[in-house]
């Protein structure tokens, strides 16, 4: 499962395979670079693009395709709903300090650039578009602290199921 933030777009791989991009800007280069990059000939305001994700005035859901959740946090009111419900939180404002979800907010993506994330169990695999040490001339910028860098991999517990097991359950349970 891939999942793209570049804190403007959020794009997330779907159940049937194919790319999903959440655009929360006009900006249309992200969405076209991804698409190439996928070999997916739809354009950037292709309307299916959206599917998948439900949106308020706070933020957005979207569904990767073994049904877990990630935020596109917009104000800071839907952080505490989202660290409690999604795997991944995304977000251009500074998460609090205790999301139980892993968060790519303004400090690692203002430290980090752009971010593809690929998901297999509780398993994520990181890949940033400015590596810890590399400088650009359009994007010279002081490294943030350590914490907001990303490291290469990482795990996040996966929620356990709350149902018993079949063999605990009695007759009228």
């Amino acid at each position: 499962m891939l999942v793209a933030a570049d804190g403007q777009s959020l794009g997330v791989r779907g159940a049937d395979g194919r790319l999903r991009i959440l655009r929360t800007a006009s900006d249309n280069f992200a969405a076209r670079e991804w698409l190439a990059a996928d070999g997916d000939a739809r354009a950037p305001k292709d309307a299916d693009l959206r599917e998948g994700f439900t949106c308020d005035q706070t933020g957005c859901i979207g569904r990767l395709a073994d049904g877990a959740l990630v935020a596109l946090v917009r104000a800071p009111s839907a952080f505490e709903e989202d660290c409690r419900r999604a795997a991944l939180v995304v977000s251009h404002r500074t998460s609090p300090p205790a999301c139980a979800a892993h968060v790519i907010d303004h400090a690692k993506l203002r430290a980090n650039g752009a971010v593809a994330l690929v998901r297999s169990g509780d398993h994520w695999t990181v890949k940033v578009a400015r590596p810890a040490g590399s400088e650009r001339p359009w994007a010279r910028l002081a490294r943030q602290a350590e914490t907001a860098a990303l490291p290469e991999t990482f795990t996040h517990p996966v929620a356990e199921d709350a149902m018993p097991r079949r063999d605990d359950i009695e007759p009228g349970d």
